[in-house]
Parts: structure tokens; C-alpha cells; sequence
């Protein structure tokens, strides 16, 4: 089933997972302007004074980024099956600016997706994350779920396990109170102008969560 979605969520809700587990179900194109960011050659001009802004912690333009979502909503599979938009909007601004976009080329949002996380939680998932770089596999310490053999062994594989440099206290708050600074008004803006459906995403399994986000979407 072909739907297009605005997916908006707090660090360490679980976005990433919702939007892949819908890519693969119902082959949704997922759209991370992270991404789209990364993607641009960093030997064109565009691609330098992206990365330039980037390793300056400076935001990267919304001109930039509107022209750069323009070109991949106006490409073939997105009519044919749907995109889901992770990251973007952050803003009000942007959300106007989205609003625009998507008047320009014949399209509708037909659900924005709100993933809905306790900061304790939040916290947790975030400290307590560790990942195997062999098979890829994603591990928590803090909360319970997926335990590893211990704090830094794959069960899968016996890899080494990792903890990301960002996975720490500090860059989470950072990112938790730009996320209420930016992202809060700007659910407060589709909730007032075409509603959110709300997912309640503090589960322990990610599955149910994704169970309960088909329900409220009709996609089962």
C-alpha cells in the first residue's frame, strides 16, 4: 500500500527502524536528508560548502536542502510507491517550506507519524547502545533488550562491540533539547493545520511498535 509520510521523532525513539521496517514491507521510498546531504560529491562546489558548514557544527542551508528534496520527490518511484520523510521538517519554517514543495510537484503528505519516547528511556537506549561492526548487529547494555554476551561481545559473531563517540550524555541532552527547542513547534503546527497520529514507541520490542503504527495508518 502506497503511502507518503512525514516520520518525526525525539533522539533514540526509534525512527530509523519504523522507516525501515516500512521500506520493507510496503516498499516505501525512505528519504533521510542526511543522506541526501552525504550523497553530494565532496569535490563539487556544492559538496564543499556542504561539508564545510557540516565540520563548523553550522546548519546547512534550507535552499540547499529544498532544492535537494525537489529533485528526489520529483523522481519516478516516488509516485509510484510512496516516500517517508526522516529528518525533515525540523521547523516551522521548514514545514511551510515542505508545504511549498509538495504544491509545486502535485503531491500530498497523507500522514505525519510522531514517534512518542520518555527521556529516561530515551537516555537509556542512547548510553546503552552498542553495535558489532562485522555483522552489524545492534546491541543495548542499559535496558534489557538484545542483550549482548557481555558489554563487549557479539552473540551473533563474536565480533568486537562499538559505542559510537556521539552515544553519550552530553550530545544526547544537545540533541533532546534542540528536538523540544525545534521539532515540538512544529508538531504543534500539524496537529493544528491536519493532525498526527501518534505512536507510542517506549516498547522494549520495536515490532509491536511497528504493529501499533500500521493499525493507526490502515496499512494492515
Amino acid at each position: 500500500m502506497k503511502k507518503n509520510l512525514v516520520l518525526i521523532a525525539p533522539p533514540a525513539a526509534g525512527k530509523g527502524t519504523m522507516s525501515t521496517l516500512l521500506t520493507e514491507k510496503y516498499g516505501m521510498i525512505s528519504i533521510s536528508v542526511g543522506q541526501l546531504l552525504r550523497d553530494i560529491d565532496p569535490e563539487t562546489e556544492l559538496g564543499k560548502e556542504i561539508r564545510e558548514l557540516q565540520a563548523n557544527r553550522m546548519l546547512v542551508g534550507n535552499d540547499i536542502v529544498k532544492e535537494l528534496l525537489k529533485e528526489r520527490l520529483s523522481k519516478d518511484d516516488i509516485k509510484e510507491k510512496g516516500f517517508i520523510l526522516d529528518g525533515f521538517p525540523r521547523t516551522v519554517e521548514q514545514a511551510h517550506i515542505l508545504d511549498d514543495l509538495l504544491k509545486e510537484l502535485n503531491l500530498v503528505v497523507d500522514d505525519v507519524v510522531y514517534l512518542t519516547v520518555s527521556y529516561d528511556l530515551a537516555l537509556k537506549r542512547t548510553l546503552g547502545r552498542r553495535t558489532c561492526p562485522s555483522c552489524k548487529t545492534v546491541y543495548n547494555v542499559m535496558t534489557g533488550f538484545n542483550d549482548p554476551i557481555n558489554e563487549f561481545d557479539c552473540r551473533l559473531c563474536g565480533g568486537k562491540l562499538e559505542k559510537r563517540n556521539d552515544d553519550n550524555e552530553e550530545s544526547f541532552k544537545k540533541g533532546f533539547d534542540l528536538f523540544n527547542k525545534d521539532v515540538l513547534p512544529t508538531i504543534e503546527y500539524y496537529k493544528n493545520t491536519r493532525g498526527v497520529v501518534e505512536v507510542y514507541a517506549s516498547r522494549d520490542d520495536s515490532l509491536e511498535t511497528f504493529k501499533e503504527l500500521e493499525e493507526k495508518l490502515g496499512l494492515e
